[in-house]
C-alpha cells in the first residue's frame, strides 16, 4: 500500500498550484479542509477554530482529530460538505474540479485549490491560506519560521563522500522515493545521495535492483500497519535501517521541518563517531 504521501503528489497538477473559485464575502469563517497540508497550516495559523470539516487522513495537530469527517482524498462527500455550511473548501486541484466544484458554485461557496507536491509548495500554500482567511501577517510569520527550520537542515548530513541511500515507502510492491520526489528532495538537502536514479517520483523496484544500489543506509518511511515483510526482506545484510521517527516528513507542511531534523538526528546517532557526519550534532 503506498503512502499518504504518494496518493496526495499524485493529485497534484503540473502549473497548477493555486486556483480560486468564488471568494467569500470577507475572511473565511468556515472552512473545510480536503487536504492534510491545508490543515496543518490553518491551525499553525491560529484559525484552527475556523474549521469546520476535514478528511480522515487530517490527523495533524491533535486537536484536528475531533473535527467532522468529509470522507478521504478522492471519495469526498459533497452532500457531508455541505451540510457543514463552509463559506470555503480548500482542497487539491484535482478533487476541486467537476461535480464538486460545480454543487460548491451553486451553493456559493468559495473554493481554493492548493498543490502540496514538496517543500517549495509550503510557503505559497500558507501565504494563500492566510490571504483567504485575512491572515496575511500571521502567514508571513510562519513562512519565516518555516524558511528559518527548512534552511538549518542544509547539508546537515554531507559527508565526503556522501552516504549513499534508499528511501523505501512501500513493501508489496516495493515503492521507492526517486529524486522527483518529497523525500527524494529531503535527502538532497541534507547532503545525502540518493541511490535512485531517473526522473520517477515513486518508481517500483525489484530485490535485484536494491543489492545493485549498494545504499551506506536505507530509511524506511513505511507504517507498520502498511509492511508487508520488514525491512531484513530488503536483503542487505549488516545496511543500517534507520525507521522515519516522526510521519509528518511524509506530508510538506509546518511540521516537516521538525520531523526533517527528527531523522537526522536519528540517522546521526546510527553513524555517530564517523568522520564527516555533522548529523549527531544536531
Amino acid at each position: 500500500m503506498l503512502s499518504l504521501a504518494i496518493c496526495l503528489g499524485l493529485l497534484g497538477c503540473p502549473g497548477e498550484k493555486t486556483s480560486p473559485g468564488p471568494a467569500p464575502d470577507g475572511p473565511a469563517r468556515r472552512i473545510v479542509s480536503l487536504l492534510p497540508n491545508a490543515t496543518e497550516i490553518l491551525f499553525a495559523l491560529g484559525a484552527g477554530d475556523r474549521v469546520v470539516g476535514v478528511t480522515r487522513y487530517c490527523d495533524r495537530p491533535q486537536e484536528a482529530l475531533g473535527l467532522p469527517r468529509v470522507g478521504g482524498i478522492l471519495d469526498v462527500s459533497a452532500e457531508a460538505v455541505l451540510d457543514l455550511r463552509p463559506d470555503l473548501v480548500v482542497g487539491s486541484p484535482t478533487v476541486l474540479r467537476g461535480p464538486l466544484a460545480d454543487l460548491l458554485d451553486r451553493a456559493g461557496v468559495g473554493r481554493l485549490a492548493l498543490t502540496f507536491e514538496g517543500a517549495g509548495d509550503v510557503e505559497p500554500g500558507i501565504r494563500a491560506l492566510g490571504k483567504a482567511l485575512g491572515l496575511q501577517a500571521e502567514a508571513e510569520a510562519l513562512c519565516r519560521t518555516w524558511r528559518q527550520e527548512w534552511d538549518a537542515l542544509r547539508d546537515a548530513l554531507r559527508r565526503d563522500p556522501p552516504l549513499r541511500v534508499l528511501v523505501v515507502v512501500g513493501r508489496a510492491p516495493l515503492v521507492v522515493a526517486g529524486e522527483e520526489s518529497l523525500l527524494g528532495a529531503l535527502v538532497r538537502h541534507l547532503g545525502l545521495e540518493n541511490v535512485v536514479p531517473g526522473p520517477l517520483a515513486w518508481p517500483i523496484w525489484s530485490r535485484e535492483e536494491v543489492l545493485r544500489a549498494r545504499p551506506d543506509l536505507v530509511v524506511d518511511a513505511v507504517a507498520e500497519e502498511d509492511a508487508a515483510g520488514g525491512p531484513e526482506d530488503l536483503g542487505l545484510p549488516g545496511t543500517p535501517v534507520v525507521p522515519i521517527p516522526d510521519r509528518g516528513i511524509l506530508r510538506p507542511g509546518p511540521g516537516f521541518p521538525a520531523a526533517a531534523a527528527a531523522l537526522v538526528r536519528e540517522i546521526g546517532r546510527r553513524w555517530e563517531g564517523r568522520p564527516g557526519v555533522r548529523g549527531d550534532s544536531r
